[in-house]
């Protein structure tokens, strides 16, 4: 059980408890209570009371061992910590800087390390931290001996995880964006966001205002698991060097980016996935077949810009997300008649109508009854809440087998391969829906 599992248990626990208080106020608000019911009541609070201070101290007793783990969780890829600066001759408060990778290229590759010790060491913790102390490697030892051990497999440091999870951001063309980012320790976060707003007007100086009230709702988010699965040849997991690392870093990374990248752009929320973009496109916010001449794209263009802005969205982190194909057919665009380009700023700083344009092969190009069609997408990033768990669990097995990108199933045993799982969970929400629109172009690829 890792320390997301004990905030869960703790909330469960808070909630048994208001609905226990708001049972005793029931009783209380009704005209023949009995001391019976009433002391019943009371009893079940106070049990469910101290089941909640039981797992506050549960949650309070990790993080504080959680903090220690990760003040002392390192590796031979670090550089040491260093002192903070001095200013005006006086230390300021006696901190240290986080350890950063000597060389950017090693950054999460002590994770790597970790992933092939556990699969040489067939994901006994213990043995694969004698594996990497015997291969030289007494820092990363000492991280992963700080994991903790759940039904998963085995969670990572947090130090490691969140350099995984920021070394995964650039992967994902919605984190390449200014986005909100925020910790979801408990599973799910609620958070109230303004319905309608207050509203102000002119009046005589002594006449009465006139009442005003904005109206609230929520924005739910609940962890949605992302897992990717890389099988890697036996003949690469008996070494241990950094070069070992960096493969099996990048190979997670990969599958996990391509596979979030198109989940946040289009998955529909059903079962198990989160909603991506396409899905909270209010009714009147998308354009569909766009053709591909230059006036039509001028003008759907310019109606996707207008519609987020005339929503009063407050356009703090505006871009574009679509396929490389259509920012080179939108920056070849030539006007007819003089022969200039329609979006000479494509070409000239990476924008369109000024605004940044974030690309990903993941934005299907083949789309609509002729198959020609792709996805265009303009969003106030600021709007869009992004929550994590900031941690990440990995497992890996020899005798697993695995179905392949072509529908076969392939056993690993057979062909002597490991099978390395990689589990975070996260979930996407807007804040208004109303900051992201977008259209559907009919041949808008080169």
């Amino acid at each position: 059980m890792d320390i997301n599992d004990l905030r869960r248990q703790r909330k469960a626990a808070a909630d048994d408890m208001k609905a226990k208080a708001q049972a005793i106020t029931d009783l209380e608000a009704g005209d023949s209570v009995t001391e019976e019911a009433m002391a019943s009541a009371q009893a079940e609070f106070d049990q469910a009371q101290a089941a909640f201070e039981a797992a506050d101290k549960a949650v309070k007793r990790a993080e504080t061992v959680e903090a220690a783990q990760a003040a002392s969780a390192s590796s031979e890829t670090d550089a040491p910590a260093q002192p903070v600066a001095q200013t005006g001759g006086q230390q300021t408060g006696g901190q240290t800087v986080a350890a950063v990778a000597e060389n950017p290229e090693d950054r999460g590759a002590d994770v790597g390390l970790m992933m092939a010790a556990l699969a040489t060491s067939r994901g006994d913790r213990q043995a694969a931290v004698d594996h990497l102390d015997n291969a030289g490697h007494s820092g990363i030892s000492a991280a992963l001996s700080g994991a903790t051990d759940s039904a998963g497999g085995v969670t990572i440091p947090r130090a490691q995880s969140q350099t995984l999870i920021q070394l995964l951001q650039p992967r994902v063309a919605l984190e390449r964006m200014n986005v909100q980012r925020h910790d979801m320790p408990a599973g799910e976060l609620r958070r109230a966001r303004v319905a309608s707003g207050p509203t102000a007007s002119y009046g005589a100086e002594n006449g009465a205002i006139v009442e005003s009230e904005p109206t609230f709702d929520n924005v739910d988010q609940n962890f949605k698991t992302l897992s990717s699965l890389v099988p890697i040849g036996n003949a690469l997991m008996r070494h241990s060097s950094i070069s070992v690392g960096r493969t099996v870093r990048d190979l997670m990374l990969n599958a996990m980016g391509q596979k979030k990248d198109i989940a946040l752009i289009r998955y529909d929320g059903s079962g198990d996935m989160p909603t991506g973009l396409r899905n909270w496109v209010l009714p009147g916010y998308w354009q569909d077949a766009v053709a591909n001449t230059v006036a039509a794209v001028e003008a759907a263009i310019n109606k996707v810009v207008n519609t987020v802005e005339e929503s009063n969205v407050l356009m703090l982190a505006p871009g574009w997300i679509m396929r490389p194909g259509t920012k080179n057919f939108l920056a070849a665009l030539r006007n007819p008649i003089t022969g200039h380009k329609v979006y000479p700023e494509i070409d000239a700083s990476g924008t369109l109508k000024g605004y940044p344009i974030f690309t990903t092969t993941q934005v299907p190009n083949n789309l609509g009854v002729g198959g020609d069609e792709t996805e265009v997408y303009f969003l106030d990033a600021a709007e869009i809440m992004i929550g994590s768990s900031q941690q990440i669990t990995i497992a890996t097995s020899t005798e697993a087998a695995f179905v392949d990108q072509s529908g076969d199933t392939i056993s690993a045993f057979q062909r002597n391969l490991t099978l390395m799982r990689a589990v975070e969970e996260h979930d996407m929400a807007p804040a208004h829906d109303e900051a992201i629109a977008g259209l559907n172009g009919v041949g808008w690829s080169l």
